[in-house]
């Protein structure tokens, strides 16, 4: 003869067995989505500040471009960095069909979605490089 075992109850203890591990799943999936969206808005911003910069007159005039246009870049993309870095490649390059680098370096933070583990702030980082217009005077 079989034994019926009462199973009254299974549902809720598997709901509250699940339900952290869903939510963190759903935290890790916020997290992801939110430094890839940032990473490529970080991306779009260094090769925008590379291209103000190629067309400044002077290398001082250059990185005043990049970072006015990195920042306005990632502002209109909704991406607050704790620290905007903007640095510019070696100024002996600055000269008329030379180039230009720019190292555009975000500190985006996590808090919202924080997780045991996960850190409060990611920096993420994009270089992008434009060539100076040879037949341009430069400074």
């Amino acid at each position: 003869m079989s034994t019926w075992r009462d199973e009254r109850g299974m549902a809720t203890a598997e709901m509250v067995l699940l339900t952290p591990l869903a939510l963190v799943v759903l935290a890790f999936l916020v997290i992801a989505g939110r430094l890839s969206t940032t990473t490529a808005d970080v991306t779009a911003a260094s090769r925008d500040a590379a291209r103000a910069a190629s067309l400044a007159q002077t290398y001082d005039l250059a990185i005043t471009a990049a970072q006015n246009t990195a920042a306005a870049s990632l502002a209109q993309q909704d991406v607050t960095c704790r620290n905007l870095t903007v640095s510019a490649g070696d100024p002996a390059t600055f000269v008329a069909g030379g180039e230009v680098t720019i190292t555009v370096s975000c500190d985006v933070s996590l808090a919202d979605v924080a997780l045991p583990g996960i850190p409060g702030t990611r920096t993420l980082a994009s270089t992008s490089t434009e060539v100076i217009d040879r037949f341009r005077s430069v400074g």
